[in-house]
């Protein structure tokens, strides 16, 4: 086969990067052409991304790999799931781009939990009751901002949005829409209960398409006119799983700032253990079910490194922390990663401290410790998922990819 070259913009909630790949008969080689760090804003309370700052870089992402590779012919982009913008009909934006961790959203989950809708709300769009979810961050928002009803004319969930400012296409696939607790367990449309429960207008939301739809040429770029916009899984967990070649019954473990355990199903993980465990009956790009567990990750980490002297900036300082970490006996008491105090905290650090202590633990004294400490942890949370998971599914998984 002649070579093909295509670029992916891959968007993740503390960095970003664009990786060119370009595929032969002989195979898949890829290169990083930019990359740049990520991250929300607090102002206040509340945590904001910076839509006009991610744009720009995926633009740089995009000109940087047509200039390495005149060649490229097509792009697609991903990022994490949940977070949306606000549009007129024009697609301006009418709205602040709220994160998934501003926790303004906890009165209105607690809410629903109370009045005893979870349940409901997961038998029809097979998401569990988290504090980030789609629909209740637009619920939050139009308790709050009633008269945005009279303003907003589209919902657009990241991917799509990134999308539609190069093609000036809307909507976007499958995979980020089963993030949003606002779409279908069932089929492959919003679900229409699920709106209205949460007071959403359906015109809101563009009906979501399989991957792989051609969207169009980049506009607004002269120097990238001729490049094709495709639409890709948008949800970046949904990327990782769909990419990785498996042969039977394998447990998928994506790890990033989330972890998230799983597997790609024939049918939705549901019913009473489903439920309890909190199992997110995800979506593929192109529809499939895609059911995992959503726990806590490499965040911890992340969060915990600024309470120390100097992050490591090379890949010899990094391959030299994990070396003094793997020289370190695992502790006896490891971090529960279920704990909400873990979510956002003003100081990682002092939060996983308490909670080891109040289980009669003691902390780490240095970095590598704590590097120790979450990898168990997160070990041990993919160890109880996968047995739970097994039993849900009334099956053996053959391996861990």
């Amino acid at each position: 086969m002649s070579k093909v070259t295509v670029a992916a913009v891959d968007l993740g909630a503390t960095s970003g990067r664009a990786i060119v790949g370009q595929l032969t008969s002989s195979g898949l080689e890829l290169t990083e052409t930019h990359r740049f760090p990520n991250g929300f804003q607090s102002i206040g309370p509340h945590a904001y991304w910076e839509p006009g700052r991610l744009f720009e870089e995926i633009v740089t992402g995009l000109r940087e790999s047509k200039r390495l590779f005149p060649e490229l012919i097509s792009c697609g982009i991903d990022t994490w799931g949940v977070d949306y913008v606000l549009t007129s009909a024009s697609g301006r934006l009418v709205f602040p781009v709220h994160a998934y961790r501003d926790e303004r959203t906890n009165r209105v989950m607690q809410a629903i939990i109370d009045k005893g809708d979870a349940r409901r709300l997961f038998d029809l769009t097979g998401l569990p009751m988290v504090n980030y979810n789609t629909g209740i961050q637009l619920m939050e928002t139009l308790e709050t901002f009633p008269g945005l009803t009279n303003i907003v004319d589209r919902v657009m969930l990241l991917p799509e949005y990134f999308n539609f400012l190069l093609t000036g296409q809307t909507g976007g696939d499958y995979s980020p829409a089963s993030t949003s607790q606002l779409f279908s367990v069932d089929g492959l449309d919003w679900s229409g209960p699920a709106l209205d429960y949460f007071g959403i207008p359906r015109h809101w939301f563009a009906q979501p398409r399989p991957a792989g739809t051609r969207l169009g040429k980049v506009r607004g770029q002269q120097d990238l006119a001729d490049l094709d916009v495709i639409l890709v899984p948008g949800h970046d967990t949904s990327c990782a799983f769909e990419a990785i070649p498996r042969q039977g019954r394998s447990l998928i473990v994506s790890s990033g700032t989330w972890l998230l355990a799983g597997a790609i199903t024939d049918r939705p993980c549901m019913g009473d253990d489903a439920f309890a465990l909190g199992i997110s009956n995800e979506r593929t790009g192109t529809g499939g079910y895609r059911p995992n567990k959503i726990l806590l990750g490499l965040w911890l980490l992340e969060q915990v490194i600024p309470s120390f002297d100097k992050r490591p900036q090379s890949d010899a300082e990094w391959s030299a922390l994990i070396s003094a970490a793997s020289e370190r006996r695992i502790p006896d008491h490891l971090i529960d990663t279920t704990d909400r105090a873990l979510f956002n905290p003003t100081h990682m650090r002092d939060a996983i401290d308490a909670q080891l202590r109040a289980a009669g633990g003691e902390p780490p004294q240095d970095l590598p410790g704590y590097v120790s400490l979450i990898c168990a942890s997160l070990g041990q949370s993919v160890h109880q998922t996968a047995q739970r998971f097994e039993r849900i599914l009334e099956t053996a998984f053959e391996d861990i990819i």
